[in-house]
């Protein structure tokens, strides 16, 4: 007998700790649809409206929601309450002027659904994941969300192609599908770290370690928190002196203490009392 492949439901306790559910509330949650994101770090648009905005009580509404055209990501309208959003994306809800962007966060959810303008929900900051050329000479970027960019070398571009590499960050206007600013990923520019223990933290490069062989370098930050090292499969570019995003701040992690020894008190030596003459009252 074949295999069947993976389930097609999620339990409850099993769960990715991103899901603000209560987990001993019933037996089953939402398992997203493969997506372009791993399922640690996505949420499935059903969650995001029962569970995080609150618009929903029970999943069947937030599917009535959904099937009604009331949510778009990324500028293009979502009817799967099993669609995940992931780190960067936009979602708006035009009939309450809502907008939000998923940005990671240093917390117990790892993510954040942190409320932006309409005009900064115009724009998307992508990472270049790969740069290749096509049939026709025609240069393809594929980025972090799985999107592909085909850019032609005659057209005129703001910023180009030859200047763009893998790793580095762009503007992009959703709209007009056009490649607004360029942030590449060299030393001096704003990281945020998008995986790890130190997820969420900001902070500018300040050392890029060389790279040998098939090894991942090692990034350095200096952060409000002092010099922190990180993979490079963690950075994301997000600006040059300062940051183009807004990215919520988290609690901040306070090293452990060392517990105090205690020495044991030594007792006090009875000092002897003084011989001298002593006179009754009268």
């Amino acid at each position: 007998m074949g295999s069947k492949g993976s389930s097609r439901h999620k339990k409850r306790l099993s769960a990715p700790t991103v899901y603000p559910i209560k987990r001993k509330h019933g037996k089953f949650s939402v398992r997203p649809h493969p997506t372009r994101f791993k399922m640690e770090m996505s949420l499935p648009l059903g969650i995001v409206m029962r569970e995080i905005l609150g618009y929903a009580k029970t999943l069947s509404e937030a599917k009535r929601i959904l099937i009604n055209k009331e949510v778009k990501v990324d500028g293009k309208v979502q009817t799967s309450y099993k669609f995940a959003i992931g780190p960067m994306d936009i979602l708006e809800i035009p009939k309450t002027e809502q907008y939000f962007r998923l940005t990671p966060y240093r917390g117990r959810r790892r993510v954040l659904l942190h409320p932006i303008t309409q005009e900064e929900a115009q724009r998307k900051i992508l990472r270049i994941k790969k740069k290749q050329t096509i049939k026709g000479g025609i240069f393809q970027l594929t980025f972090h969300d799985g999107r592909n960019l085909r850019i032609h070398p005659e057209e005129e571009q703001k910023i180009p192609v030859t200047e763009l590499s893998v790793k580095d960050s762009v503007l992009l206007n959703l709209e007009e599908k056009i490649i607004e600013d360029h942030y590449p990923f060299t030393v001096g520019n704003i990281a945020l770290i998008m995986g790890g223990h130190n997820i969420g933290i900001q902070g500018k490069i300040r050392d890029i370690e060389t790279q040998t062989g098939q090894k991942t370098r090692t990034i350095t930050l200096e952060t409000k928190e002092g010099e922190i090292k990180t993979v490079d499969t963690h950075i994301f570019i997000i600006g040059r002196d300062k940051p183009v995003i807004e990215i919520p701040i988290g609690p901040v992690e306070e090293a452990p203490k060392e517990p105090v020894k205690k020495t044991p008190e030594e007792p006090e030596e009875e000092t002897p009392e003084e011989e001298g003459d002593t006179t009754d009252e009268s």
